[in-house]
């Protein structure tokens, strides 16, 4: 029987941000984001050994993209209004689509709300039904100070990247 296999695992927190270089953008980019592409920056070796739609991208997030929606929204009180750049990242699935950009993937991506648990018995069906050949699986979760008085939890800032494929 073919059982599901992590390949490679990294868990980055907003501290290894200081030490990231990654290119011009990723400065531009919002904080959830960042921490996906971190996290998942170790696994380029592994996605070289499969063709790049083969690869699938599923995030979780418990927040979704709060941090960053709140964040746009304070925009409103400025002068000039909210940031166009920053309403990009206000989808929760953004941080995804980032990773696809960088790494060329073009399989299937998934985006829930939710902790990992939620999307590992996702991750092993892709894999079973032969819809792709490796997952990198992120777990991303960003709470401001700000968004954390607001909702009454704790702030968080951290990304835990998984690539898991089917041993066959």
């Amino acid at each position: 029987m073919n059982k599901i296999f992590i390949a490679a695992t990294h868990r980055v927190t907003a501290t290894d941000l200081k030490s990231a270089k990654l290119g011009a953008r990723f400065g531009r980019l919002d904080l959830q984001s960042q921490l996906a592409l971190l996290a998942v920056e170790p696994f380029a070796a592994e996605f070289e050994k499969f063709p790049r739609d083969r690869i699938a991208i599923c995030l979780a997030t418990n927040a979704g993209s709060l941090t960053t929606d709140w964040e746009f929204w304070k925009g409103n009180t400025v002068v000039g209004g909210p940031s166009p750049t920053l309403f990009a990242y206000t989808l929760p699935s953004a941080a995804l689509g980032e990773i696809a950009i960088r790494h060329r993937l073009t399989g299937p991506n998934l985006c829930f709300i939710g902790n990992s648990e939620n999307f590992l018995p996702e991750v092993e069906d892709l894999l079973r039904r032969n819809e792709a050949d490796g997952c990198a699986c992120v777990y991303c979760n960003v709470i401001s100070e700000e968004v954390a008085k607001l909702i009454g939890i704790s702030t968080s800032a951290s990304a835990h990247a998984r690539f898991v494929i089917l041993n066959r």
